[in-house]
């Protein structure tokens, strides 16, 4: 089992290495000129290109890359171009609010999304099977900044009962803390849960009918436990690596849902940062978010050897 989960973090490092030089580069085909914004409107040629020249711009690509990537490899993910603070200065501020949204909507896709697949798979061809079926059809096709802005006017507008923008931080409260994450946590959580829904729901018919479920049951065992014990643990794999999945999901969906809330997140200023061509910020906010993948990715493989003791020799 070590093994696997370290064969799994040596073959991260050449992919984490990918994305941030693919990145580097579609950064710099992007139109414009970070150097003609940060000079000024009525700068002339020769600052311009003393601007270009303080910041490194005018050096190849890939030397650029590997300064950058040498930064990196000492914990220097380098400096804001439009300010005075670090990267990590930059990340640090904003990454609590992306965490809490994060941990926030995997709770209640945890929550909804597994006892309905349950329920679901418990009864198969049932009425209740049916309508999961058409509900997370519905919330499948739905993109989440359209449900964002589909809770903000009945439950923020119309009757202000979440409130429409802004955070507030844990440190304030955990009622105003959570008061201002719930809607755009169900918002993100709508696709995520269908999706977990569906997946437990396919997984677990399948464990059901198997001859050892048909024993556990001649055997006058509950079904609590027949669907606890022996169902969920069989049926744990699959439901497990789409859990996984949706982490990433849930980062890609705080880049339009913290912009419908005005969330001071990752999203945002990942958005801030493209506009401006801030490119130490966008290669830090990429890096962050690849390795809290990695590790989710490293969690759920671990995850295996629970599930299917065969995964850990």
């Amino acid at each position: 089992m070590v093994n696997l989960i370290a064969k799994r973090i040596l073959s991260a490092i050449p992919m984490l290495l990918f994305v941030s030089f693919f990145v580097y580069a579609l950064v710099d085909l992007v139109p414009g000129d970070a150097a003609t914004q940060l000079a000024g409107d009525n700068a002339s040629p020769e600052q311009i290109e003393e601007t270009r020249q303080a910041l490194g711009l005018n050096e190849p690509l890939i030397v650029r890359y590997i300064d950058w990537l040498g930064g990196v490899l000492r914990g220097d993910l380098g400096t804001s171009l439009y300010s005075s603070q670090t990267v990590v200065q930059v990340i640090g501020e904003r990454l609590p609010v992306t965490l809490s949204l994060t941990v926030v909507t995997m709770v209640i896709v945890v929550s909804v999304g597994l006892p309905a697949g349950i329920a679901a798979a418990v009864r198969p061809n049932s009425w209740l099977d049916r309508g999961l079926t058409v509900l997370s059809s519905v919330a499948m096709a739905v993109p989440p900044f359209i449900v964002a802005l589909a809770l903000v006017i009945p439950f923020a507008i119309l009757s202000p009962i979440f409130p429409a923008t802004g955070y507030s931080p844990l440190a304030d409260g955990a009622g105003a803390w959570l008061q201002h994450l719930i809607l755009p946590s169900i918002a993100i959580a709508a696709i995520s849960a269908a999706e977990l829904a569906r997946q437990t729901r396919a997984s677990l018919v399948d464990v059901l009918g198997r001859d050892f479920i048909r024993t556990a049951r001649a055997k006058g065992l509950l079904q609590k436990t027949i669907i606890g014990k022996h169902g969920l643990k069989n049926a744990g794999v699959p439901i497990v690596t789409v859990l996984g999945l949706q982490v990433s999901r849930v980062l890609a969906g705080a880049v339009t849902v913290e912009f419908v809330f005005a969330l001071p997140g990752l999203g945002t200023l990942a958005v801030d940062s493209v506009f401006s061509r801030d490119v130490p910020v966008i290669l830090g906010i990429v890096m962050v978010c690849a390795v809290f993948i990695v590790v989710i990715n490293v969690i759920v493989d671990a995850s295996y050897g629970y599930f299917n003791p065969r995964v850990r020799v």
